[in-house]
């Protein structure tokens, strides 16, 4: 339980702090291709982590790194409020997208080692990101009657109550039960752990390349919408919410075919967007979005801790692919926005999830 109440904890921050950082950006100056390259640093720096600690806690103790991993995050979510324009804020970013990769693989193979479903401790980040969009959409909202002081005091707010949070984190962290792990030497570039898995990794890599390109300016689209920032947070929520339900009843069910499923309605989800007229009409789709993330995020994490004995090792290079993403996504999103508008950036996302969906189909068969 406690595992959980970290994952919860730390995904409230990690989604507070990201919510809002297309428009923290534009206070400071940024362009939308800046805002895609702050993206892109946030989830190389992530790619980097996730790989390096991942691997390293399959041959060493997963608490020690969660621990660390913790206490740097406590510290570098809370310097964000210290960025003065797009360049600053580019390596805050990137800071803390390197300390959320020391904890997060080797929080999910300590999980699994101890007993705990990785449904419903998935659920439990859900739950976080949930909470998190709530809070920073609220405070957003509320600090706009004090844009007076200072325009960037709503979220120099946010980023505070983020590192309360990982220091909570980090003081339930201390008292972690110890579990019996199988060390294992996993070598420097594990390509046979990347082949083995190659029908799980790749389409998950063009999926998410695809949804970090639109998130990258999701707030500024549903702003174009009519959606004010308490609206953004709710919208949020509401995929978050949704995916805390389902999440927590998907760990008995057949992994490959939850893939296949969140694949298939990934891509019908971010064609949805770009159908919608207001900010009212992406509800239904904010809970379409949550099963196809919960039965692709889900499914893979089964699969990886099922069929493979470097636990923390495939999860850490699952979270790198999904940092790729990030890293590169952001970069599309930001360019194709600028030049040809946010619809343009939906039927991309839209085409990349259909390629994963048949890249999965021809390698699971291969």
């Amino acid at each position: 339980m406690r595992a959980n109440i970290i994952q919860f904890l730390s995904n409230t921050s990690i989604m507070a702090s990201a919510l809002f950082i297309p428009n923290y950006a534009q206070e400071l100056g940024a362009s939308n291709a800046d805002i895609g390259l702050i993206g892109a640093a946030y989830g190389s720096a992530i790619f980097l982590s996730s790989y390096i600690f991942g691997r390293a806690s399959d041959m060493r103790d997963r608490r020690s790194f969660l621990k660390w991993g913790l206490f740097v995050s406590t510290i570098t979510f809370l310097l964000q409020v210290l960025a003065y324009d797009a360049l600053s804020l580019m390596f805050l970013r990137a800071l803390v997208g390197f300390s959320m990769g020391i904890f997060m693989a080797p929080l999910v193979a300590y999980t699994f080692e101890s007993g705990g479903r990785l449904g419903a401790f998935s659920a439990y980040g859900s739950l976080g990101w949930a909470a998190g969009s709530i809070l920073a959409g609220g405070i957003a909202q509320v600090g706009e009657n004090f844009s007076h002081i200072h325009k960037l005091l709503p979220y120099w707010v946010v980023f505070i109550f983020c590192s309360i949070f990982f220091l909570i984190s980090l003081i339930i962290s201390l008292n972690l039960p110890e579990v019996t792990i199988k060390r294992t030497q996993v070598p420097l570039f594990p390509f046979h752990l990347i082949r083995k898995n190659a029908f799980v990794y790749f389409p998950v890599l063009l999926r998410h390349l695809g949804a970090f390109s639109i998130w990258i300016v999701f707030p500024l689209y549903l702003t174009e919408l009519g959606a004010n920032k308490m609206w953004i947070g709710v919208l949020y929520f509401i995929n978050m919410g949704t995916q805390f339900m389902v999440m927590r009843k998907l760990d008995l069910k057949d992994d490959v075919m939850l893939i296949k499923s969140g694949l298939a309605l990934s891509a019908f989800t971010f064609f949805s967007y770009s159908l919608a007229g207001s900010f009212y009409q992406v509800i239904p789709i904010q809970v379409l979005l949550a099963f196809s993330y919960s039965c692709l995020y889900v499914g893979s994490l089964l699969f990886l801790t099922r069929n493979n004995e470097e636990k923390a090792t495939t999860v850490g290079i699952l979270n790198s692919f999904m940092s790729i993403s990030a890293s590169v996504g952001p970069l599309f999103g930001g360019f194709i926005s600028e030049l040809w508008g946010y619809t343009s950036v939906l039927y991309f996302a839209t085409t990349l999830a259909v390629f994963g969906l048949f890249t999965n189909l021809i390698q699971r068969h291969s």
